[in-house]
């Protein structure tokens, strides 16, 4: 009978546990929460203990009521041991799980910087990308107006050396036409000039035979070469 009192006891004590064990698992984080929750744990203890009174009331003697204690103290020692163990295993994850934290944080930090540092290098290559292509198309636009310029100076030279050509070609035709009239000047009067020679021959030839002195004379043109 005494047993049975003290099951029942240890029964009614592990029905108020459970009953406060919902309340007890609360999010602390919210104060408001966290208040409400002291309060409701706050009934329930005094729920348990008026629960466990009645208890006790119900066993007989004051050793059974002892026996009861002891036990309930004894289930609550080996309960308490174990949530330590349980707090202890959550500190190591708790600890493992904040050392995961401020690694992640520390890496976060570390790929923010190197994301800043890396658009930083983007943005300093599309300057300078910028400055070089409008740097090649000045450059590009100087040559092109420099190839214009040579163009135009060479095709300019060229007109000039086309004309000089031309003007040198009408110049040696005219020169050509000035050397064939000089070449037929030239031999009209050669051929006045014999015409001429022959007519002062002749007239001498005629004056030496009608003076009769052809014969001496022509000897000494034979002779001498001279009349």
């Amino acid at each position: 009978v005494e047993e049975s009192r003290i099951y029942r006891l240890g029964v009614n004590a592990d029905m108020l546990e459970e009953t406060s064990g919902p309340e007890a698992g609360a999010d602390p984080s919210d104060g408001q929460q966290d208040s409400e929750c002291r309060r409701n744990k706050g009934n329930i203890l005094g729920k348990e203990v008026v629960l466990l009174m009645q208890a006790l009331n119900t066993l007989s003697t004051p050793e059974e009521k002892l026996a009861a204690l002891c036990k309930k103290y004894a289930d609550l020692l080996e309960e308490s041991r174990n949530v330590q163990k349980q707090v202890k295993i959550l500190q190591k994850k708790q600890a493992q799980i904040v050392k995961e934290k401020v690694q992640l944080q520390s890496e976060h930090s570390k790929a923010i910087l190197a994301r800043s540092k890396l658009e930083s290098l983007c943005r300093e290559l599309q300057r300078h990308n910028k400055t070089l292509k409008e740097e090649n198309m000045q450059q590009a636009r100087e040559e092109e107006e420099r190839r214009k310029e040579a163009t135009a100076h060479f095709q300019f030279t060229l007109n000039e050396i086309q004309a000089q050509l031309e003007q040198h070609d009408v110049h040696n035709a005219k020169l050509h036409q000035e050397n064939i009239e000089l070449g037929e000047k030239l031999k009209k009067l050669i051929e006045q000039y014999a015409l001429r020679e022959e007519v002062k021959v002749f007239s001498v030839f005629r004056h030496l035979v009608i003076s009769k002195n052809f014969v001496p004379l022509f000897t000494n043109f034979i002779v001498t070469g001279q009349f």
